[in-house]
């Protein structure tokens, strides 16, 4: 039997705030993504998601009841902290409805970073509208700042 690859076509997408029974959904994507993608951090745990989202609106993209993705935004200074699709859920428009939430939720245009290594992550974000707006070559690793200049 052939696996069917999961796709939107054929899958409906909800949005949702975070309800308290998704964290160790959340956490596993989070830590899962960043053992596969992001090699500069040291000893990531599973706990991390819940510091670093601390005072975040957190927004849970969801197919068929599967956790696939989530958003953490600072309304305050509208940015976006963290984007992450579940591994085998890339590329189907889940995180470009995570941004579409993201911009509906704040009043200033939309800020992020990237670490300059992220090339998947930096053409995703330009395809989008994003502009760099800053760089920073010091910080550990090295960032990219982006603003969403579509309505600015």
């Amino acid at each position: 039997m052939i696996k069917q690859k999961k796709t939107l076509a054929n899958n409906h997408l909800k949005l949702r705030a975070m309800r308290p029974d998704d964290a160790t959904a959340l956490a596993r994507i989070y830590l899962d993504t960043r053992l596969a993608s992001f090699p500069w951090v040291k000893n990531p745990r599973l706990e991390d998601f819940v510091t670093v989202t601390q005072g975040e609106h957190v927004q849970v993209a969801i197919i068929e009841e599967e956790i696939v993705g989530f958003a953490s935004l600072s309304e305050e200074d509208s940015f976006l902290h963290l984007l992450f699709i579940k591994e085998g859920w890339q590329n189907q428009g889940i995180g470009q409805q995570l941004l579409t939430w993201a911009r509906q939720e704040v009043r200033r245009p939309l800020e992020l970073k990237v670490v300059r290594i992220n090339k998947r992550a930096q053409q995703f974000y330009k395809r989008e509208g994003f502009k760099i707006i800053a760089t920073s070559i010091l910080a550990n690793p090295a960032n990219v700042t982006y603003r969403d200049d579509r309505n600015s």
